[in-house]
């Protein structure tokens, strides 16, 4: 009977996934046809349920993290991040490209997204790719690439949204998270190395005074201490995760009007696109919980591993099978919406192999991630597209060697528990 209830819920949702029906919509009309054509619980359950769902004080950060990211995306403080790092890294061979991808890097750890991070930096780093030797395909593919690495480096609004799924610390996440994304920055910097030297493209002396090369760390100075000023005080105990997200939105406000580039018309603007984003985030959080309780009634996540298990006969398998069904899902379908529809299901199953569920965790989200620029449907790819005015079958031409270098450090995360365990160990998690 629960393979019924799976199969009727399950080909209900790929049906109008396939038909372009919003993802959100597609789970509660999936959840709805499932308890009319068997009626295994009461429709009230649905209202009842997405209401619990978003009813959890962890998920204020959500809007609070987006906000500041909108308003450091509307302020301009991209420009003073990428004038800072091209002075500091602009030597390097390659030295366009690497500065890209340590901006997204920094930039990351203050939007928490993929498609804002390539819209901030791809505006200032495009162009200037393009009058160092980079064709638009290999700027587009770095720039997708380097966009990935959003909702990876902590705070990441997918970290957040599985770890209240699954009942783990957010702020322990957060630290497994970070040297991940580091070693998946780092993979992207030798990676673009290796393209241009083979290219015969050279490093730049950039020509500047020691003074400039102060202003400019001056100039970038409070962007690059927001970081520090979130995760230190996450880590350090002093505030909570959705505090941290409250002075984060506060500090970019006060940040950009002290470096008069954020107006009225451009704090709407950021508000505006918190409106969108978080309401979608926090809906597809609450339908999910409903989802997840009718999946729970039909004993749908049992039947599964037990079918599944046998054939499992170990940990490599398992987290190789893993691996592939969670690329594929994460180019076809948004990260949190796969998170509350499949770690319920898949998660327990590697926890019952004994593998730490933290470990797990990381890898669950990191691979959805890592379809951010997976063909044929990764959101950064279109992002990307759109950015550097480029075809999409030239940005998917000029990500494949990025895409390679995170799938190689994908699985070194996979079979090295300690690249994400070490730093949430060190601090005595």
């Amino acid at each position: 009977m629960s393979l019924t209830y799976a199969l009727i819920i399950f080909a209900i949702l790929l049906i109008l996934i396939f038909f372009g029906v919003p993802i959100a919509y597609s789970i509660e009309l999936s959840v709805v046809a499932l308890l009319v054509i068997t009626h295994l619980k009461p429709l009230i359950l649905i209202p009842q349920k997405l209401e619990i769902g978003m009813d959890t004080f962890v998920y204020l950060a959500i809007p609070l993290f987006t906000l500041a990211g909108y308003l450091m995306e509307q302020g301009g403080l991209s420009d003073r991040l990428v004038d800072c790092v091209e002075k500091l890294f602009g030597w390097f061979p390659g030295s366009m490209g690497t500065i890209t991808i340590i901006c997204c890097l920094f930039f990351a750890s203050l939007t928490g997204s993929g498609p804002a991070t390539v819209a901030a930096i791809g505006a200032i780093m495009v162009p200037t790719m393009l009058k160092n030797g980079y064709s638009r395909r290999e700027a587009a593919g770095l720039l997708a690439a380097g966009g990935a690495l959003g909702p990876i480096i902590p705070p990441s609004i997918a970290m957040i949204v599985y770890a209240t799924t699954m009942g783990l610390s957010v702020p322990e996440m957060f630290m497994a998270a970070l040297l991940p994304g580091i070693l998946l920055g780092a993979a992207f910097i030798v990676t673009n190395t290796v393209l241009v030297v083979r290219k015969g493209m050279k490093g730049e002396r950039p020509h500047f005074t020691a003074k400039e090369l102060g202003r400019s760390i001056w100039r970038a100075l409070g962007v690059i201490f927001l970081p520090i000023l979130v995760l230190g005080g996450i880590y350090g105990g002093i505030f909570t995760p959705t505090e941290a997200a409250t002075i984060a939105a506060v500090y970019a406000l006060i940040l950009g009007l002290a470096y008069r580039e954020l107006n009225l018309g451009k704090i709407i603007t950021a508000m505006k696109k918190t409106v969108t984003t978080s309401a979608m985030v926090i809906f597809i959080v609450g339908i999910s919980n409903a989802f997840g309780t009718v999946l729970a009634a039909a004993n749908i996540p049992k039947t599964i591993a037990s079918v599944i298990i046998p054939y499992l006969n170990s940990r490599v398998v398992y987290l190789l099978l893993l691996m592939v069904l969670l690329f594929l899902v994460g180019c076809v379908m948004e990260t949190v919406s796969s998170i509350v529809i499949l770690a319920p299901i898949l998660v327990p199953i590697g926890i019952s192999m004994g593998i730490n569920e933290m470990h797990l965790g990381i890898l669950f989200s990191i691979c959805l991630i890592v379809g951010f620029i997976t063909p044929p449907f990764g959101l950064n790819l279109f992002t990307s597209a759109a950015t550097s005015e480029v075809s999409f079958q030239e940005v998917v031409k000029g990500v494949l060697p990025y895409l390679a270098a995170a799938l190689a450090v994908v699985v070194l995360i996979a079979f090295i528990p300690q690249i994400s365990l070490a730093l949430p160990e060190l601090l005595g998690y």
